[in-house]
Parts: structure tokens; sequence; C-alpha cells
């Protein structure tokens, strides 16, 4: 178990830099529309080459851990069980499809790369790449099919299997996507990148963690605590208390099976399922008007991940 200083050095930068977006925008230095081409960066081409110098420099065996993907995916799908079921007490199929999606789906891209990078540096991109591959694969579909199952009345012009035909193909053609395809492919076929091209890729993937997390800060902006404040704070509990708890379980219920992950990718489940849900869950809920209800869940969800995460890196370091 690390100190607090030690703790504090891994999450001050973290936080401080979205404070720092957050003054900066509200203060008028930075508008909305620069927030969108940093935002643009840093998922398009940031990121992207993040994930493919990482990938594409290393043999497969290094980079296809199954174990920790399996871990991964049943520590997300805890919690989306459990906000399905509370939700479905209380809440239309809308806002239940909203909850679902906040509940489990963690900003690994903007928070969780910048963490990695921190606390387990040579891991780093693999554990952004399998953390891409489980949420771009499974679930961010499966929040929205049931996005498309609760709109399945309304009159779009689209028959539900080609919504859910143009979500699948919308999310293949993600730059995040196809770095990861690309990068196995080369990793796969053991065709090293020329040391130039690998430190192009590296350099650009370096600017990914201060842009991200200070749009992070500067996307705050303008976000009130005006609407269903209970529902957003339940939401926020299943989002940093059920995930976490639900990864410690399954990774000692493995455990017992002799299913173990290496200790840097043990460190970047428990970080993931620590962090506050992606910002990108807001644009998706506005897309079904609730985006309300999601943008005040994240909120919550970001001011309460200071204190998960906090937990999280004093037990895992």
């Amino acid at each position: 178990m690390a100190d607090f200083v030690t703790i504090l050095g891994i999450t001050f930068p973290i936080f401080a830099l979205i404070a720092l977006g957050f003054t900066l925008v509200s203060k008028g230095v930075f508008n909305r529309a620069a927030l969108d081409v940093f935002s643009f960066w840093v998922m398009n081409i940031a990121l992207p080459s993040l994930i493919f110098a990482a990938i594409a420099s290393r043999s497969i065996s290094t980079v296809f851990h199954p174990n920790y993907l399996i871990l991964y995916a049943g520590t997300a799908l805890i919690p989306m069980a459990v906000a399905f079921l509370w939700f479905s007490r209380q809440s239309d199929p809308l806002r239940r499809a909203v909850a679902v999606m906040v509940s489990a789906c963690p900003n690994t891209g903007f928070i969780g790369s910048s963490i990695f990078l921190l606390v387990i540096p040579e891991q780093a991109g693999v554990a952004l790449a399998l953390n891409l591959l489980v949420e771009n694969i499974l679930l961010v579909p499966l929040s929205l099919v049931l996005f498309e199952l609760a709109r399945n009345g309304e009159d779009t012009g689209h028959t539900l299997r080609q919504r859910l035909m143009q979500v699948f193909i919308g999310l293949a053609r993600r730059p995040l996507m196809i770095a990861i395809v690309m990068g196995l492919v080369f990793s796969a076929l053991g065709a090293p990148l020329p040391e130039a091209g690998l430190q192009f890729f590296k350099l650009l993937g370096a600017s990914a963690p201060a842009i991200a997390l200070f749009v992070i800060g500067g996307s705050l902006v303008g976000q009130s605590f005006d609407g269903n404040l209970p529902l957003a704070a339940q939401l926020g509990m299943i989002k940093l208390a059920v995930m976490p708890l639900a990864a410690i379980g399954l990774i000692l219920l493995f455990g017992q099976f002799g299913v173990e992950l290496e200790p840097d990718l043990f460190k970047a489940l428990l970080i993931t399922s620590a962090l506050p849900t992606m910002a990108l869950a807001a644009v998706f809920a506005q897309e079904v008007g609730r985006g309300t209800f999601a943008s005040l869940a994240i909120l919550l969800n970001t001011l309460g991940a200071f204190i998960s995460l906090n937990l999280v890196l004093y037990f895992v370091l």
C-alpha cells in the first residue's frame, strides 16, 4: 500500500489539469469551439497514435490478454445489470438505457489513459487498447441497443435492424478502432515499424493526456445540479462503488480457478473500475432527450472519482 504523498503525486496532476481546463474555459480564455477541436485531436489523432505505437511495436503474445478481456467485460456487465434492474423500477426505458451506459462505460480515453501512463507506463498503451476493445465491441454497442429498443416506437424512417447496423458501422469506422486493428495486424505479422515511424506515433500520442484532461475540465463548465439529483447520485454510486467491488469480486473468484492477471493489468482493471463515466455518454443521451440526466450523473461521478481513484491507488500501489 502506498502512502498518501505517493498517491497524491498521481491524482493531483490529473485533477489539477481538469481544474485548469474548467478555470480557463469559465474565464473565457478558451471557448466551446476550441474544446471541440481539442477533443477531435485527442480522439482521432493522439490516442489512436498512442495505441497503434503501443501495439504494433510488440509481439502479439504480449498484447492479447484474454483473461483481462473476460474480467473487464464481467466487471462492467455487473453494474450494467444493477443499473438496468434498479432503474426499471423507477424510470422510463430511455432513462434506463442512459443509466446502463453511464453505470459502466468509463472515461478510459481521457482520464484512464493519463493515469495508466503515470502508474503503468510500460503497459499503458496495451491496457488502453484492451479497454477500448471491450468498450467498443461490447459495452457501448450493448448500451446503444437498449437506446434503440427504447426508441423502437419512434418514426425515424429506419427499422430497428437498420439503426443497429448504423451503430456498429459507426463504431467500426472510429479511428480508435482502426488503430487497434492495424496495430494488431502489425503485431501478428511481426513486421516492426521503422524507428522513425514509431517515434512519430509516440510523439503524437504523448500529446493526448494533458489535452484530454483539459477538455474534461472545460466540458464541466455550464453544468449544473439542476435535474433529478437523487437518481443521478444513485447512478454515480453504481459506477463508483458497485463497479470497483465487482472488479475485486471477480478477481478473487477467478483467482480460485487459477485465472490471474499480470501485476500491471491487475492495476489497470481496478483503476478502470474507479474511473468516472466517459463524456460521450452525454452526447448519446442528448440524442434521445435525456442529456440533462446523463450530464448531471457524469458531473457527480467525475467529482466523486477523486475519492474512488485515490482509494483504489492506495491499495494497488
